[in-house]
């Protein structure tokens, strides 16, 4: 087996978790060729990835409502040749929907692994699949169940492997964003990340705002807020909240958003891609649960701790819900406990009365 199509086109976080998939294959099979289908809105995610050989791109955004128009058309149309032309021995289906299902079949692959019963997210997904693992590992994290998907290829790994290429120019522009920021010394940076995916994931802007001022108060560090694509308010009614001063960041790509969490101590938020990526790069993560499992869809490396709201009825992965949100039961109390337990292993970063002690001004 040579040729290995990898078919997991969104979002963020689900692409990172694949990522350990393609590395695997790559240890099993160092010769062979592994394409990746994504949508064209994260390929810099995976730009440059040693284990990946080729990416095709696809447009999603907008549904079957894109098909509307001519660019959009002739993409697929061109996304199904070259389907065709690579003549795939296996397709790995990673996203368990119609449409993965729809593009894994049109490889025209002998072998199209996907999920199995219970595992798939759209029941429909299997018709297009010939493969699967004879069970899925029950209410394990989401890249534990991806790997699962090569034990028909006998490959049992639970290695977590990933790789981030970022340009040298973007590397050096987020490098001297962060160091104009410190021209009075450098602190811990602290990412704080209100938005999530869903509305149901989100924990409250006041909620937020408290415990970034906390962290100013008591630690010697700098406050950032992340926002990505419609998020630019949410962030800036956090900040508007604080009592303090933070930095809102600038509108990042992707390749960006990897450059600066990589330079970066903690990251704080909710179930997000963003999230991932810093659990991914290696960054310590506290991680804010409510209608997601943090068994499932948690940080997966690293030092990183969890909150959870742990409601009787979650998680229940709903995207609206009708009742008092559950993130808001997360007293902001405990949020600060975990922190302040964080802090004791946060590499060389004192704490604010430490510095002082050990500079002798204190009085």
């Amino acid at each position: 087996m040579d040729r290995f199509l990898i078919v997991r086109t969104s979002a963020m976080g689900d692409i990172l978790h694949g990522m350990p998939v393609v590395a695997a294959l790559k240890e099993k099979y160092p010769r062979c060729r592994i394409t990746w289908v994504v949508d064209e809105r994260y390929q810099e995610l995976l730009a440059g990835n040693p284990y990946v050989d080729r990416l095709l791109l696809v447009q999603f955004k907008g549904g079957l409502r894109r098909l509307q128009d001519a660019r959009c058309r002739k993409n697929w149309i061109g996304l199904v040749r070259m389907l065709r032309n690579h003549l795939f021995d296996v397709a790995i289906d990673l996203q368990g929907l119609f449409r993965s299902g729809c593009i894994s079949y049109l490889s025209q692959a002998p072998v199209r692994i996907g999920f199995p019963r219970g595992a798939v997210r759209e029941r429909l997904n299997r018709i297009f699949t010939n493969v699967r693992p004879r069970s899925i590992p029950p209410r394990s994290h989401v890249i534990d169940r991806n790997l699962a998907l090569l034990h028909p290829l006998g490959i049992y790994t639970r290695a977590r492997r990933f790789s981030f290429q970022v340009p040298p120019s973007i590397q050096e522009s987020i490098g001297r964003y962060l160091r104009e920021t410190e021209r009075d010394g450098k602190r811990l940076r602290v990412v704080v990340h209100p938005a999530a995916g869903w509305i149901t994931k989100q924990w409250s802007p006041k909620h937020y705002a408290e415990i970034a001022d906390r962290i100013l108060q008591a630690w010697d560090a700098r406050v950032f807020l992340l926002w990505g694509p419609g998020e630019r308010e949410l962030a800036q009614r956090v900040q508007g909240t604080m009592r303090r001063s933070s930095h809102l960041v600038p509108d990042m790509g992707l390749a960006e958003l990897v450059a600066f969490l990589g330079g970066c101590g903690l990251f704080i938020g909710g179930d997000s891609g963003p999230l991932h990526l810093a659990s991914a790069l290696g960054v310590p993560v506290l991680g804010l649960y409510g209608p997601s499992d943090p068994v499932r869809n948690g940080p997966f490396q690293g030092a990183y701790q969890v909150v959870t709201a742990s409601p009787p009825c979650g998680p229940c992965y709903k995207r609206d819900c009708a009742r008092p949100s559950c993130m808001d039961s997360i007293p902001v109390e405990q949020v600060w406990a975990t922190l302040e337990r964080m802090a004791e292993s946060l590499p060389a970063r004192p704490r604010k009365e430490e510095r002082i002690c050990k500079k002798g001004t204190m009085s």
